[in-house]
């Protein structure tokens, strides 16, 4: 599941809004669009192709809205084999970022007073670049799998224009309350 979330991380949705109320009917709502400028300017223009998830207390619903039209799925929980969440986060970058550090460290210890200071601001520069791209590349993972075997996968980051972060103790909060409704509809 993991390397499935890796490989399919430059597709998760950024999150354009979310709302959490354990004692609403819809519980979770989290409303996502693609990532990139051009869908960041489509969005301002109200002509984004947007993604929504919610979590009832009984069903969970996915909307999928675009320019041409809109597609609504309805899962009852009680319907639901397995239900899976998760977070990762690309500690490759994290890595990456701490090695270009190291390097930089190590060049202007090393480097003589006549030599050039370019290369240790690149490396300066490039180690910065993997720790934010490790910070904004963090994902929360939803998948669930109907009785019948079809699955829904979702991918989720956080949204840096809109300013709403997704992180663990979402992913946390988001995971217990399907997985309390789930066990309740199962259990009826």
């Amino acid at each position: 599941m993991h390397n499935l979330a890796k490989l399919l991380g430059k597709s998760a949705l950024v999150v354009k809004a979310v709302h959490v109320d354990e004692n609403a009917d819809c519980q979770v709502t989290i409303v996502g669009r693609k990532a990139g400028l051009i869908s960041w300017v489509l969005s301002l223009l109200g002509i984004d192709s947007t993604f929504t998830l919610r979590v009832f207390r009984d069903r969970l619903e996915s909307i999928e809205g675009s320019l041409s039209g809109r597609i609504k799925s309805v899962i009852p929980l009680s319907a639901l084999d397995t239900y899976t969440s998760g977070f990762t986060k690309p500690v490759l970058y994290l890595l990456f970022g701490c090695v270009f550090a190291i390097l930089a460290i190590v060049y202007l210890g090393a480097k003589s007073r006549y030599d050039s200071s370019f290369p240790f601001v690149f490396l300066l520069v490039l180690s910065a670049v993997f720790f934010v791209a490790y910070f904004l590349r963090k994902c929360l993972i939803l998948t669930f799998t109907t009785c019948g075997a079809n699955g829904i996968f979702f991918l989720f980051k956080r949204s840096v224009v809109e300013g709403i972060s997704v992180d663990e103790e979402f992913a946390e909060r988001v995971s217990d309350l399907v997985k309390r409704n789930y066990i309740m509809q199962t259990r009826a």
